[in-house]
């Protein structure tokens, strides 16, 4: 598993499932945390850096190859991961309050 999948693994408490079991539940939540650390992210970077992001995502570059990209380009990428994996996990855990 690579860092970011671990450590978002970690905040969410998934270390206890089986390596099945967390990618699976990685898979299902990790395109809604994907899409919050992008936008973040593209807010950080140079016009050049958004062309070069355009180039990966025109020849249909995997979610690593973009995760790789923006944290070579953005210094508090792992930061950004981690606050939108908490922020993820703080809103579950308020909707599971609501319903009760």
């Amino acid at each position: 598993m690579n860092p970011i999948k671990e450590n978002i693994a970690k905040i969410l408490d998934l270390e206890k499932l089986s390596e099945t079991e967390r990618e699976e539940i990685l898979m299902k939540i990790g395109s809604i945390i994907f899409q919050n650390v992008l936008m973040r992210a593209l807010e950080t970077i140079t016009e050049n850096e958004q062309n070069e992001f355009d180039a990966i995502l025109d020849k249909n570059g995997s979610p690593e190859e973009i995760f790789q990209f923006l944290s070579k380009k953005i210094s508090n990428f792992d930061k950004i991961v981690e606050e939108e994996a908490l922020k993820f996990k703080n809103k579950s855990i308020d909707i599971m309050g609501q319903i009760g």
